[in-house]
C-alpha cells in the first residue's frame, strides 16, 4: 500500500466512519460502503476504457505514420479502436475487483445454458422491446426528446459497419459488460442488499456510467434528451438484472444483452440501406 493509499485509508477509518457513525447504524454503514465500491468500480471502468482507448489510438497512430486526427475520424478505425477499448477497460475493472477483493473465478456464474435460461432469454428480448416501444410511443405522444448512441455519428458514413458491430456485441460488449456490472457488481450486492435493490442500484450504476455515450457534450445546453436515454437504459437493465438473477447464469444475462443491441443494429442497418420505415427511432444501446 503507498502513503498516499494508507493516508486515504487512515482518513475513512478515523474520520469519515466515526463521523457517519452518528447518523446511520452499522448496518446502514456496511449498506454504504458497499454501494460506494460498487460505484466506483463502475466509474473506475468507463475511466479504464477511455485510458485505453487513448492508449491504443496513440500506439496505432505511431505505427500507421497517420495523424491521430486523421486516425480518429475514420468510421472503421474508431469503431475497432471503440470496442477493443471496451474490451480492455472492462476487462481492466473486472481484475481490479477480483484481485483487491481477493476473489476466485468460482465466484463467476459461467456455464452452459439450459432450456429455461433460452426461455428467459426469449421472454427478455420481447419484454425489452416491448418497453422500447411503449417509451417511444409516450415520448412521442408528449413531444420528449432522446439523444442516440455516439456510435450513430459513426455509422452514418458507413452503414456496414453495422454488420460488424453485430458480432462485436455478441461476443465482446454483452459477455464483457455483463460480466462487470452484473456478475461483479450486482452479485456482490447480495450480501447488503435484497435481489431487488441490487439490482436497483447496479441498474442506476450501470445506466449512470452511460451518460458520456449518450451525452454527446450536450448535457449542460438541453440535459432532458439525455435524461430521458439513461432513464429507459436504466429499465433496461433491471430487466437483464432480473434475468440474471433468475437464472444464476451470465451467460444467459451475455446473450440477452448481445442479442438486443444485434437486433438494433440489424433494424438499423435495414433501415438505413433500404429506406424502409423506422421501428425504432434511435439507438438505444448499453
Amino acid at each position: 500500500m503507498s502513503i498516499f493509499d494508507q493516508f486515504i485509508f487512515q482518513c475513512y477509518q478515523k474520520l469519515l466512519i466515526p463521523l457517519l457513525s452518528f447518523f446511520l447504524t452499522p448496518e446502514q454503514i456496511k449498506q454504504l460502503k458497499e454501494i460506494i465500491f460498487a460505484t466506483f468500480i463502475g466509474v473506475f471502468g468507463l475511466i479504464a476504457i477511455a485510458f485505453w482507448s487513448l492508449f491504443l489510438a496513440l500506439i496505432i497512430s505511431f505505427l500507421s505514420g497517420t495523424g491521430l486526427e486523421r486516425l480518429l475520424t475514420s468510421a472503421l478505425s474508431g469503431i475497432l479502436i471503440g470496442s477493443l477499448a471496451l474490451s480492455m477497460g472492462l476487462l481492466t475493472a473486472f481484475l481490479f475487483y477480483m484481485r483487491r477483493t481477493k476473489t476466485s473465478l468460482e465466484f463467476l456464474d459461467i456455464r452452459f445454458p439450459t432450456r429455461r435460461d433460452l426461455l428467459y432469454v426469449l421472454l427478455g428480448l420481447v419484454v425489452l422491446f416491448l418497453i422500447l416501444i411503449i417509451f417511444g410511443a409516450i415520448f412521442e405522444y408528449f413531444g420528449a426528446e432522446t439523444t442516440s448512441h455516439s456510435v450513430e455519428n459513426l455509422i452514418y458514413s458507413n452503414p456496414k459497419i453495422m454488420l460488424l458491430l453485430i458480432p462485436i456485441s455478441l461476443f465482446l460488449v454483452g459477455p464483457l459488460e455483463e460480466l462487470l456490472y452484473r456478475n461483479i457488481i450486482q452479485k456482490s450486492l447480495y450480501n447488503s442488499f435484497s435481489p431487488v435493490g441490487s439490482i436497483l442500484i447496479s441498474s442506476i450504476i450501470f445506466s449512470a456510467v452511460h451518460i458520456s455515450a449518450y451525452s454527446g457534450g450536450e448535457l449542460l445546453q438541453n440535459p432532458l434528451p439525455v435524461l430521458n436515454a439513461l432513464f429507459v437504459i436504466f429499465i433496461l437493465s433491471v430487466i437483464i438484472g432480473f434475468v440474471y438473477y433468475q437464472t444464476k447464469n451470465l451467460v444467459t444475462a451475455a446473450l440477452l444483452h448481445g442479442i438486443y443491441d444485434s437486433i438494433i443494429f440489424a433494424a438499423f442497418y435495414v433501415n438505413t440501406t433500404t429506406g424502409a420505415a423506422a421501428t425504432i427511432s434511435s439507438l438505444l444501446l448499453f
